[in-house]
């Protein structure tokens, strides 16, 4: 992702509500109802496009006790949440 860590986590946020949250140095760990989501960060090289330079992230998404309902709601709701306009 094209993020710093700041931005990540900000924008983390919103998915946060009704979860019980632990957060452990680049990682987030959400329970509900005997469900975990895991989702962790961490940096990547900076990327360059001629005179553009872009903050970079490598984000993991884990999911244990959770049914694919679950799993496809949940990254349904992560992707809105992070979309950055275009067309």
């Amino acid at each position: 992702m094209a993020l710093t860590r700041r931005e990540f986590e900000r924008q983390l946020q919103p998915l946060l509500d009704g979860w019980i949250v632990e957060v452990l140095c680049d990682v987030w760990y959400l329970r509900q109802n005997g469900r975990l989501i895991e989702i962790s960060c961490r940096p990547l090289p900076t990327r360059r496009l001629g005179l553009l330079e872009m903050p970079s992230l490598a984000v993991d998404i884990s999911f244990d006790g959770c049914d694919k309902q679950d799993e496809a709601q949940f990254l349904q709701r992560f992707h809105r949440y992070f979309q950055r306009g275009g067309g």
